[in-house]
């Protein structure tokens, strides 16, 4: 598994190199780099499509306009990470070990307590307030936080694929909450928005990849708005 932190920021900037412009990467970009890294696309495999698409468009006669949108490359991507796959394929290649985070044990410990800080400020929050299901939940995530930066203070060695899951298990309390507490009229709408956001960019890609990222946008769409950090090793430095 890829180092959590550098993953994302690497394709990135990549992108944004090859792009020629340094533009931040759209909700929809993010949600779809956090499905490839889901998906267990290693980064170099990422970072030869996107060399890949923007080659080939080079290659063109007629390449008007700018790429916006890593989308773009996905198609490259993929068949690249198949080519990978296919490859390796009667190999006996042993499991990569996970690699560990680049973030130092304090400067983590500032994030998390950045995190649990801003829980606790939401349910006064006019958007939250909304949602009184929300308020309970939170409290027992903050209490579930505190644990968890206990650990990440006395531990010799931290475990970060273990310190994801159970950051993002907490992060799905929220959501659970969030969704159960939305009015169908309000759920439907916020459907309707990731669904359009994505129906620009869903050309050739499948139908499992589509409703992965119609997922993520949706779950970002909703944290945004309420408010909430999000509990993630690589999004925590982003709150």
């Amino acid at each position: 598994m890829e180092n959590y932190f550098n993953y994302f920021t690497e394709i990135e900037e990549h992108f944004q190199k090859r792009r020629g412009q340094a533009r931040p990467l759209s909700p929809l970009d993010w949600a779809l780099i956090e499905s490839l890294r889901d998906a267990g696309v290693p980064l170099e495999v990422v970072l030869r499509g996107v060399d890949r698409a923007f080659d080939q468009r080079s290659q063109r006669r007629r390449t008007a306009g700018k790429v916006n949108s890593l989308a773009y490359c996905t198609q490259a991507i993929l068949a690249e990470h198949e080519r990978r796959n296919a490859n390796r394929a009667g190999r006996n290649d042993p499991a990569a070990q996970v690699a560990e985070g680049d973030l130092e044990v304090s400067q983590l410990l500032e994030l998390l307590d950045s995190a649990r800080r801003k829980l606790e400020a939401l349910p006064g929050r006019s958007r939250a307030v909304e949602l009184p299901a929300l308020k309970s939940v939170v409290e027992t995530v903050v209490d579930s936080l505190n644990g968890i930066i206990l650990e990440v203070r006395t531990s010799q060695s931290l475990d970060y694929e273990a310190l994801e899951l159970k950051l993002n298990t907490l992060e799905e309390r929220i959501l659970a909450a969030i969704l159960s507490g939305m009015s169908e009229e309000s759920l439907l709408e916020a459907k309707l928005e990731t669904r359009q956001e994505i129906h620009r960019h869903k050309r050739g890609l499948k139908a499992e990849h589509i409703a992965l990222l119609e997922g993520k946008l949706m779950r970002k769409k909703l944290l945004q708005e309420l408010g909430v950090p999000r509990l993630s090793l690589f999004y925590l430095p982003l709150n």
